[in-house]
């Protein structure tokens, strides 16, 4: 399952139920590169070994994304994962 390391930038959750999280992760010799990955119901997001709400991830958080490529090419978590007592940016 592919898989994105990264620091948690934004976390978007609009009107109509849509909800994101943008990540900036490192590539060779320092170029950063922000991912967007849409956040469906049966994404598992989870801190450590607990399931939480979304709105409780912090920006800055280091966060490990599992993905597929959905609907219309956007890219779909599959779980977003952020260590219990992890790194911030």
């Amino acid at each position: 399952m592919p898989t994105i390391w990264g620091f948690l930038e934004r976390v978007q959750i609009g009107d109509s139920g849509k909800r994101a999280i943008q990540v900036r992760t490192f590539l060779r010799r320092g170029a950063a590169i922000h991912i967007r990955a849409l956040i469906e119901k049966e994404t598992t997001v989870a801190r450590g070994v607990e399931r939480v709400d979304l709105s409780t991830l912090k920006e800055g958080e280091f966060v490990e994304v599992t993905y597929h490529h959905g609907r219309d090419g956007f890219m779909e978590a599959d779980t977003g994962y952020v260590p219990p007592d992890g790194p911030t940016a």
